[in-house]
């Protein structure tokens, strides 16, 4: 309950910096920015699965006291996420050199100089937020999930102060200034509370990474070929949610990602909210599993449908105020195409369902299945949208795709789930 209090929090904060942005940016360079902090998104998830591993593993370590060992294995995957951060931002230097972003993503009222430089900017900050996020998936580890949603509840208030005393203290500088403020603020403020909170994570636990054990290489590759599956499953999870965007800016022009990204963050407050009560479940799954704990979980699945129904009705109700609130909340004419707040709200409660599945699969590790299905919704996500783009659905292909791939999910991943605890020995 404290997980979703405080990402209703972030919820809110995310709710009224967009206005903000949206006035000092103007459509165009809104929708430039929403590409590039996507990108952050993406870079967050490019660790192997490292930082998942650490929520299902840990639990185990604990229940085993394998007090050196689990030392070890997060300095390793400190160690292991800055070699990757390095990568990340090597690589983003050689694609940004490489490949014309202007020409990819229909951006022409800016130079090339300043996009590449623009998105190198902002890839330097997420690859050092990147090995500093770790913090999140620690708190979850050791069952105290709500202070990992406490810490990105005060990124984003406080980010949302330092746009606006930005906003007043340079409200006329020109709008290639502004993005470099905005990166910068956003950049360095978010690295400054996850060192923060990293500190507090090590107090509070009373947890040193003092250890003479080395981390033995059968859990490292154990723990690399289960991260790589999770890195597969998160991006490909990135892909099918944020990669509209990018379609949107390359199908039709980057201004009309607004419209889309307006309705999307309307109904991520729901989302943000039932995802961060859900969170704590990975590693509560992984240790119920693992005592082969059957009624706990098929009581848990209960309670989760019976909770569906009411978010299901609290959708319902917010996909009727939605042309209310976007009315009060954006100042500039927003033109949101015809049925895209239905569409919308329909993908919005696939999600939370069938997320709540895939966190038990993630929680026991249990993924090759799940992978499959999400490999070869990504390998149908493009050609489907820009097949409903041909037939004239518009903005609206980009999300009526998103919903028939997960027409399949819902059925199939719930399945597999029940199937999985039904094959346990029932814990009288």
């Amino acid at each position: 309950m404290m997980s979703g209090f405080y990402k209703g929090l972030s919820g809110l904060s995310l709710f009224l910096s967009i206005p903000v942005l949206i006035d000092y940016l103007g459509n165009d360079n809104y929708g430039v920015w929403v590409l590039v902090f996507t990108l952050f998104q993406w870079v967050l998830l490019m660790d192997f699965g490292i930082q998942s591993s650490l929520k299902t593993k840990i639990p185990v370590l604990q229940h085993e006291s394998k007090v050196d060992l689990l030392k070890s294995y997060i300095k390793t995957t400190y160690r292991f996420s800055f070699y990757i951060a390095m990568a990340i931002f090597v690589l983003f230097v050689i694609i940004t050199t490489v490949f014309d972003l202007n020409y990819y993503l229909n951006i022409s009222f800016h130079s090339r100089i300043f996009v590449t430089l623009l998105f190198l900017l902002n890839v330097f900050f997420f690859c050092l937020n990147f090995v500093a996020n770790i913090h999140k998936s620690l708190y979850i580890s050791f069952l105290k999930g709500k202070y990992a949603e406490e810490s990105l509840a005060v990124n984003q208030f406080g980010f949302l102060i330092l746009l606006l005393i930005g906003v007043f203290l340079f409200p006329n500088i020109d709008v290639t200034s502004k993005l470099i403020l905005i990166s910068i603020v956003n950049g360095l403020f978010c690295l400054a509370v996850n060192l923060f909170y990293t500190w507090r994570f090590f107090k509070m636990e009373h947890l040193n990474l003092q250890t003479k054990e080395k981390t033995p290489h059968s859990f490292i590759k154990e723990i690399v070929k289960m991260g790589s599956k999770f890195m597969i499953i998160q991006l490909g999870m990135m892909f099918i949610f944020t990669a509209d965007n990018y379609i949107i800016s390359n199908a039709f022009r980057p201004k009309d990602v607004v419209p889309f990204e307006v309705v999307n963050k309307i109904f991520q407050l729901p989302v943000m909210i039932i995802f961060a009560m859900l969170s704590p479940l990975w590693s509560m799954f992984a240790n119920d599993y693992l005592h082969q704990n059957r009624t706990n979980l098929l009581a848990t699945f209960k309670k989760f449908n019976l909770l569906f129904i009411g978010v299901a009705l609290g959708v319902a109700v917010l996909a009727f105020l939605s042309p209310y609130i976007i009315s009060i909340w954006i100042s500039q004419p927003v033109d949101i195409p015809t049925h895209l707040i239905l569409w919308v709200a329909i993908v919005t409660l696939l999600r939370i369902f069938v997320s709540f599945y895939t966190f038990f699969l993630n929680g026991i590790g249990n993924l090759n299945k799940y992978m499959l299905l999400l490999l070869a919704s990504v390998i149908l996500k493009i050609p489907l949208s820009y097949w409903l783009i041909s037939m004239n659905f518009g903005i609206n292909s980009v999300i009526l795709s998103t919903l028939i791939l997960m027409l399949f999910w819902m059925v199939l991943i719930p399945h597999q789930c029940y199937d999985l605890v039904y094959k346990l020995k029932k814990n009288e």
